[in-house]
């Protein structure tokens, strides 16, 4: 793979970086030419993207970052230890 992006997501709690890890990790990505590698290291969610062109990984990131954006905002309306 030509390109490759990481991302350092720090969560709030321990808590809240599994429910994000175990929510999106089931979700692969869509084209096969985009790898997405994820690992949880306490409360920081971190993640690599691979691919052969750029523009696959903008897709890939953007997406991503939309579903994180999705599952961080149902957690801060339906977690009462907020």
């Amino acid at each position: 793979m030509d390109f490759a992006c990481e991302l350092n997501i720090p969560l709030l709690t321990t808590r809240h970086a599994e429910i994000v890890y175990n929510t999106v990790r089931i979700d692969r990505e869509p084209k096969k030419n985009v790898q997405r590698i994820e690992k949880l290291n306490n409360n920081v969610l971190n993640v690599r993207f691979e691919a052969e062109e750029a523009k696959f990984i903008r897709v890939a990131v953007e997406s991503y970052l939309e579903k994180i954006n999705s599952i961080l905002r149902t957690i801060q309306r339906f977690d009462p230890n907020l």
